[in-house]
């Protein structure tokens, strides 16, 4: 027979693991300006044990109109060295089912001034 519901279950959760500073091709759906829409590359900022349990991620999605604005805009540099920029205020939580495509990994020191960035966008 095939495997059971908990199995299938168990598997398709260990499918869709994102880890925190995966960068993916997201399907954001319409948008409204300011938001961000189309499928744009995004960063996946929510953290790796919660990505594995919901089935959602928080990610902030990447442009590549230049101008770092810190702390709003961040110069990440990406697979081929293709520049663009983290644009913090378009945080947003996504279904799984919106990521379209895993592009690549953001480096450690990226992450850690993303997360100096992140902390001090968010606070008072």
């Amino acid at each position: 027979m095939g495997a059971s519901r908990s199995e299938y279950s168990a598997d398709r959760k260990e499918s869709l693991a994102v880890k925190r500073g995966s960068l993916y091709w997201v399907n954001l759906g319409e948008s409204h300006p300011p938001e961000f829409g189309k499928t744009r590359p995004a960063l996946v900022i929510s953290n790796s044990v919660q990505n594995a349990i919901l089935d959602s991620v928080v990610v902030v999605p990447l442009s590549t109109r230049p101008g770092e604005i810190w702390p709003l805009r961040l110069k990440l540099t990406g697979a081929k060295n293709k520049m663009s920029f983290a644009v913090l205020p378009g945080i947003r939580q996504v279904s799984k089912s919106r990521l379209v495509k895993f592009i690549d990994f953001a480096s450690l020191d990226f992450m850690r001034g993303f997360d100096e960035a992140l902390n001090l966008y968010l606070s008072d």
